[in-house]
């Protein structure tokens, strides 16, 4: 606590000096702020609302004032700070909405982000610097119901646990239905304010956005028992997952983080680079070229990510490939690692079909068992590119995915 507390008083500390004296540890009460600060790359911006005169006039402004009251409500805020305190927290949801010509909505949850941050007792002009740096940088660019992130986390939980992603998809649960408000309030809007704190903590410091997905994935992860055995009706279920990161305790987070971590380490770096556009300024990154994730039939992987998982010895993410290609182009050059299975046989030669599954399955389980480079946990499907062709490669994935 001594070494953090010097070396934030000393000033020009970056994020790897804190990382580095923190290393894991919970962040003590009162250098919080000076630690999120420098995790959100706020420290020494100015007052961006000094320009501005102040006028609380927008068509919404009404339903800003009620969930900006409510929000005080919820907090232990002294009777003679409560009027200040609602000004400033009106004032920065009211200028964050003019700046960036965004209609306000009680459904956004940004009053749940803001809650965190108010109880750091902030400057307004830090309080503002803050909630703009956490909605720019750690907040996925549509975050509504169907938006991309959702169907993404879909991707990733089928990625790692096909079973319980089947589960859900058969009871048409979809991630939107009940992890809305973990992604868009970074799970305030469940936790308690210490478990919140200390969620953050870990978050900011990791200063990468996706991490999120892996929290979310671990709170799945560790309900996955109970779900599968769920009797109730949809409704319920929903109901259920939705509110069930409001069990973690304080105790639990150095797990929860630990096994993200693992989970992470076990997922394709094609996951962040193919989606990084998800975060950030939205002028950045918004390609027209954006693939519907809400067709993808699994998480994609790219070309230079198998040609090194296939050269890497030891740890790292490891797939079996499956070659889908026509026999002719298969003949014609291929990965030395790669099992070759026609996906036309599935339509021509039923049977025949069979049998190279069984006999891909088999060898793939050779291959881990022996220790082989061409290993995997994963199957690996590849086609040739071509939409005609690879209809039939679309087709056996769907067949493996069932």
């Amino acid at each position: 606590e001594k070494d953090l507390a010097d070396a934030l008083e000393e000033g020009g500390c970056d994020l790897e000096t804190v990382r580095n004296i923190i290393q894991g540890r919970q962040l003590p009460a009162d250098l919080r702020a000076k630690v999120w600060k420098i995790a959100l790359n706020v420290v020494g911006k100015g007052d961006s609302l000094a320009s501005w005169d102040g006028s609380l006039d927008l068509p919404e402004q009404s339903i800003i004032h009620k969930d900006c009251q409510e929000l005080i409500d919820q907090l232990s805020v002294p009777e003679d700070e409560k009027s200040v305190l609602l000004l400033d927290i009106e004032s920065v949801i009211t200028f964050y909405c003019k700046s960036r010509n965004v209609k306000y909505s009680s459904c956004l949850g940004w009053i749940y982000l803001l809650k965190p941050l108010v109880q750091l007792h902030l400057p307004r002009s830090d309080l503002y610097n803050c909630f703009y740096a956490v909605m720019n940088k750690f907040i996925p660019r549509d975050c509504f119901m169907k938006g991309r992130p959702f169907h993404l986390f879909r991707l990733l939980l089928q990625y790692h646990e096909p079973e319980l992603c089947s589960f859900l998809d058969t009871k048409k649960m979809t991630p939107d239905s009940y992890a809305l408000n973990w992604l868009g309030s970074l799970f305030s809007y469940y936790c308690s304010a210490e478990v919140t704190q200390a969620i953050w903590d870990g978050y900011l410091q990791q200063a990468d956005p996706f991490f999120i997905y892996f929290l979310m994935l671990i709170i799945l992860v560790n309900a996955k028992d109970v779900i599968l055995a769920q009797e109730s009706d949809k409704e319920e279920m929903i109901k259920f997952l939705e509110t069930s990161p409001a069990n973690l305790d304080l105790e639990d987070i150095e797990d929860l983080f630990s096994l993200a971590q693992y989970y992470c380490s076990k997922t394709p770096a094609s996951f962040r680079k193919d989606n990084h556009s998800l975060f950030g300024s939205s002028l950045l990154g918004l390609k027209d070229d954006d693939t519907d994730l809400s067709q993808a039939l699994c998480l994609a992987v790219s070309v230079s990510e198998i040609l090194q998982a296939n050269q890497q010895q030891g740890e790292g993410v490891r797939f079996f490939v499956v070659d889908c290609r026509p026999a002719e182009q298969y003949n014609a050059g291929h990965l030395s690692t790669a099992f070759h299975l026609d996906s036309d046989l599935m339509l021509q030669n039923p049977s025949e079909f069979a049998q190279s599954v069984k006999s891909l399955l088999e060898a793939q389980k050779q291959s881990i068992e022996s220790g082989s480079i061409a290993g995997g946990e994963h199957l690996c499907f590849m086609g040739s590119g071509r939409e005609e062709e690879d209809m039939y490669m679309n087709m056996v994935l769907a067949h493996f995915l069932q």
